[in-house]
Parts: C-alpha cells; sequence; structure tokens
C-alpha cells in the first residue's frame, strides 16, 4: 500500500501534477490559437467503411507484347520448376546410392572381423613378425 503521508510522496504527486495540467493548457491553447474547430460532421477515428471510388479514370490494359512478355516469364518460370524438381529427384537417387554403399561397406567389415586367423587376434599382444622392429646392440634398426 501507498504511505500518503509520506512528505516525500506528496511533493513528487503535487509536482506531477501540476506539470500534467500546464501541458494540458498548453495544448488548449495553442489549438485555439490555432483556430483548430471541432466539425460534428466528421469522423474521427480510423475508417470503419471502405469508400470504393464510382469511376476510374484510369485503368490499364495490356498490350498484345505485354501479354506476350507475361506468358514467357510464366514458361521460364514453368521450366525452373521442372529443373528444381529433376534436381530433388536426382539428389535423392544419389541418397539412396550413398546410403546402399556405407551399409554395403558396414556388412564387409562384419564379415571381414569374422574372417580373421587367431595369428590376427593375437590376445597376448605382441606383434606378427612383419610389424616387429627390433634394436640390435649397436643400435640400427631391423624390421622384420
Amino acid at each position: 500500500m501507498i504511505n500518503v503521508d509520506n512528505k516525500y510522496f506528496k511533493f513528487c504527486l503535487g509536482t506531477f501534477c501540476a506539470i500534467g495540467g500546464v501541458l494540458i493548457i498548453i495544448i488548449l491553447l495553442n489549438s485555439i490559437i490555432r483556430g483548430d474547430v471541432i466539425d460534428p460532421n466528421k469522423q474521427y477515428g480510423p475508417n470503419h467503411n471502405f469508400e470504393v471510388p464510382v469511376k476510374c479514370d484510369s485503368v490499364y490494359i495490356p498490350t498484345e507484347e505485354d501479354i506476350m512478355e507475361l506468358d514467357t516469364m510464366l514458361n521460364q518460370v514453368n521450366n525452373i520448376e521442372l529443373d528444381i524438381d529433376t534436381l530433388h529427384i536426382r539428389i535423392d537417387r544419389i541418397e539412396d546410392k550413398i546410403d546402399d554403399l556405407i551399409e554395403e561397406q558396414m556388412k564387409e567389415d562384419e564379415n571381414s572381423s569374422n574372417d580373421k586367423t587367431k595369428e590376427d587376434i593375437d590376445w597376448t599382444g605382441t606383434y606378427q613378425d612383419e610389424y616387429v622392429m627390433w634394436v640390435s646392440g649397436n643400435g640400427d634398426t631391423i624390421w622384420e
């Protein structure tokens, strides 16, 4: 709740009302000096009924060249739409082919992992001979 007994609140409220009153008086004096009058027949605010012109002086009638140009543009737009549809179909085919290749590669990887011999899967952690590097006593590196 607002404390009306506060002197600071009363001063601010009075100042606000005084400034608002001065602005209203300035606006009214400005309207009186300009000679503004309220017309009772005029409708103020947004229009509620649309005014349709009774007679239209300028009507655009397209020439035969205009019609031909518009037809040409329509044909071009239709051709572009067909090209875009064709591109979508081709892109879908490419995506399907890539998906098939990925599935085929995954199946080959599964089959190749099942075909490994005991030597390929060495559970002791030792490498096969072709992958082993030896260092001799004099510092030479020997691959076997």
